[in-house]
């Protein structure tokens, strides 16, 4: 089984990932080392800067995709399950991942965040403390901008949404209950 969890940054999905793997003790990545080792070989059309348009969320997911099929292919060719999370990783990409992999997919969002928050928490990717404070404002700002897309798409395509903004425990433990569905977890 391929677990997916995708939404928007800062939502907790790293987080999410870490916890089910080690409930599952199956391996785990973030897409986001795949992005940055595309960034290093000069992969064109890496993305470098941050853009919250739901066009631009698109079109990232969809130019990631491949990588993202490929890891897939090749990651579910050595392990039987597998935690994999990510920005890229879009209801509509996990629907064309489907007939060709067992996937159990949530995906996470905060429909409120501020810069408080951005700062108390943050998170597991270190560079996130040290950005400017402008661009954290307009990260806190995005971020349900962001979400409320996440939370759309999924609706759409039939897939578990959960809003982080609540209690964060209680979201965590909420998601890992969907992706985790049917199983016996340690």
């Amino acid at each position: 089984m391929m677990y997916l969890i995708g939404g928007a940054p800062r939502v907790g999905k790293s987080i999410l990932c870490q916890q089910v793997a080690a409930s599952l003790r199956i391996g785990w990545i973030s897409t986001d080392l795949l992005i940055d080792l595309l960034r290093l070989k000069k992969e064109e059309g890496v993305k470098t800067e941050w853009n919250a348009a739901p066009a631009s969320i698109i079109a990232s997911a969809e130019w990631f995709f491949p990588y993202l099929d490929r890891f897939l292919w090749g990651v579910s060719s050595m392990a039987e399950s597998y935690v994999i999370e990510g920005v890229d990783i879009l209801p509509e990409q996990v629907q064309q991942l489907s007939p060709r992999y067992q996937i159990q997919s949530v995906f996470l969002g905060r429909s409120h965040m501020t810069v408080e928050i951005f700062n108390q928490f943050p998170g597991r990717s270190p560079g996130y403390a040290t950005l400017p404070e402008l661009l954290r404002r307009q990260i806190a700002q995005d971020v349900p901008i962001w979400s409320d897309f996440i939370r759309q798409e999924a609706r759409r395509f039939d897939y578990a949404y959960v809003d982080m903004s609540r209690d964060f425990s209680q979201g965590l433990a909420e998601a890992e209950a969907i992706l985790t569905k049917g199983l016996q977890v340690s």
